[in-house]
């Protein structure tokens, strides 16, 4: 087997960014994020894939900011002698792992061998789901009144800030949001592209983030209804609207992914046209 190692973002994208393509709904981490960084940033990565006989193995990457593998493979299940190259190859390059995201039928077993090697615990993450929308499956139109905004400046902060903090709230099982994290994911919302749903009392009722961009898609995520909006569909016809705007400007297709324990923002997801194709676990290493 070769391992191939890449020194810049320009090398890395001309040699996978095709391959990693013909699967882009479930690559739309590694590719998000490696289009959206700086190629300062991204040549302190570490970049690479794995060959044999001409064939690529696996392509990944190692982030510096959460220390964090990727990993794709053509092969839906891979090889046990392609994962203990790949890590033996991390290993002697003294790169630390905190974690690792795929499939979850490989990332268990990555982590495994990561795990045992270097004589670190690992701790499984939750379960979670991305789905795949191009078409709509029901019609779900803003009533009279409603409206979809993009958020394009700081005035409504404060009130952003409180989506954030019930959102951690749903999301991490009751954990508190601190006023400065609110604040900064807030800000982060806003810069990536936030789109709240107004009623006809020009309140915020429900909200969704494009979060990364790809080549011919985009990533969706951020969604929030606060608690005392709930129950009145907000949330569907939010992401309906925002889906139709994002089709419209020429994106083919649209990705988010959902923890598979929220059963109500899935059958949400399903009735809008958005379908499952693939469920990752996040692993990390302490």
């Amino acid at each position: 087997m070769k391992f191939i190692k890449y020194e810049t973002k320009k090398e890395f994208l001309e040699e996978n960014l095709s391959e990693l393509l013909n699967e882009e709904a479930k690559n739309e981490i590694m590719i998000g994020i490696t289009l959206e960084h700086s190629e300062e940033k991204v040549n302190k990565w570490l970049m690479g894939r794995i060959e044999e006989g001409g064939s690529i193995k696996l392509i990944f990457l190692v982030d510096d900011d959460k220390e964090g593998l990727l990993v794709y493979s053509p092969e839906a299940v891979i090889q046990n002698k392609v994962i203990e190259f790949l890590i033996d190859n991390i290993i002697s390059l003294n790169i630390k792992l905190r974690e690792v995201l795929t499939s979850i039928q490989n990332s268990e077993r990555i982590a495994e061998v990561y795990s045992k090697k270097t004589n670190t615990e690992m701790k499984k993450g939750e379960v979670v789901q991305i789905f795949k929308f191009d078409k709509f499956n029901e019609e779900h139109i803003l009533k009279s009144g409603e409206k979809l905004e993009k958020i394009e400046n700081e005035q409504e902060l404060e009130k952003i800030e409180n989506n954030v903090k019930e959102m951690y709230k749903d999301t991490y099982h009751g954990a508190y949001c601190s006023d400065e994290e609110a604040n900064k994911v807030a800000k982060i919302f806003i810069k990536k592209g936030l789109y709240v749903l107004r009623n006809e009392r020009n309140e915020i009722v429900s909200q969704a983030v494009t979060v990364r961009k790809q080549v011919n898609s985009t990533a969706i995520g951020g969604v929030i209804t606060p608690e005392r909006f709930r129950g009145n569909g907000y949330a569907k016809r939010c992401v309906y609207a925002l889906c139709e705007k994002l089709l419209k400007d020429g994106y083919k297709f649209i990705v988010l992914h959902v923890n598979s324990k929220n059963q109500p923002a899935i059958s949400v997801y399903k009735r809008i046209g958005f379908e499952q194709i693939d469920e990752t676990r996040k692993i990390k290493f302490s």
